[in-house]
């Protein structure tokens, strides 16, 4: 392919001030460019060669990849290793627009936000294992882990309260006044609300189980915010559910559940625990309880 002086028509004079003294054309359009000079100006004037460093090996393949039109070179040029995009947008005419990076910058901060997010996400679904302070030997690094007991270790109340339960169910729900709505003395706003999300997530029968985290009546020395961990996780084990949520608004530091946040289901010592706003906040707040039920329902399939 020929060289075509850029002196040929006043449309290049912006390339030139950019310091692009030569375009690769095919051979069709360097004729009619040659002819068009001559219409215009008569015999274009012979320029002597210059000596100048020859550009980089990737510069000229790309180019004559795209030999045709100059949207195909502007394109080359943003890509370029050199920064001519930013000389060519101060020396083109207003009508010509160089953007490209300023957008691909915009993007790429967006993509970068996306990926942070998923990675966030994906860290956050990753199982967590934990281990008791007697099997680490680390003692306070880690979690307690709630010791276990079988069914027949059990004190009266539990094995009563089990012996109620749906084995197997689905989900297995829990908030710190349970035991006490369970035990003869439900608070009303509490037995209508649960009324209410059970119909509106529209689970088969025996698909729900609640478990409490106490006893009740309290102990003297506690109150409904007292955790019986080892009862509880016991419990859990017995039942088997596939998704533990607990309406506690953050995750009972006695049940040794670490890395839990709100609304993320998280897999731990395998079994999915997710933690709700605080059931009472959940009455006060309909936005927030269509929400929740909005995110369970996608979380359990879709019902």
């Amino acid at each position: 392919m020929a060289p075509v002086p850029l002196n040929i028509a006043p449309v290049f004079r912006p390339w030139r001030q950019a310091g692009i003294t030569c375009l690769l054309f095919d051979e069709a359009t360097a004729v009619q460019l040659k002819q068009a000079a001559v219409l215009a100006h008569g015999q274009p004037s012979v320029r002597k060669p210059q000596p100048q460093q020859d550009p980089p090996r990737k510069w000229q393949e790309s180019a004559c990849r795209h030999p045709v039109g100059k949207p195909a070179l502007q394109k080359e040029l943003d890509r370029s290793e050199y920064p001519v995009s930013q000389t060519i947008q101060k020396a083109s005419s207003p009508r010509q627009s160089w953007q490209v990076p300023e957008k691909r910058n915009e993007e790429s901060g967006a993509l970068a936000k996306e990926s942070a997010g998923n990675l966030s996400a994906q860290r956050n679904e990753q199982p967590h294992v934990s281990t008791s302070p007697e099997n680490s030997g680390t003692g306070s690094s880690h979690p307690v882990v709630p010791r276990r007991l079988p069914p027949e270790q059990w004190t009266a109340y539990w094995r009563s309260l089990l012996e109620r339960t749906p084995r197997s169910p689905e989900v297995v729900w829990t908030y710190p006044s349970l035991s006490r709505d369970l035990g003869g003395a439900a608070d009303a706003a509490h037995r209508d609300f649960l009324r209410r999300l059970l119909g509106d997530m529209g689970m088969p029968r025996g698909s729900n189980a609640f478990w409490p985290l106490n006893v009740y009546p309290y102990p003297p020395d506690g109150g409904e915010n007292t955790v019986e961990a080892s009862m509880f996780m016991s419990g859990i084990d017995v039942l088997n559910p596939d998704m533990i949520i607990l309406m506690c608004g953050r995750a009972p530091v006695e049940l040794g559940l670490k890395g839990l946040g709100l609304l993320i289901p998280t897999i731990i010592r395998g079994r999915r625990f997710v933690i709700t706003p605080h059931v009472d906040e959940l009455i006060l707040q309909p936005s927030r309880y269509r929400q929740l039920v909005t995110f369970l329902k996608s979380q359990l399939g879709g019902r």
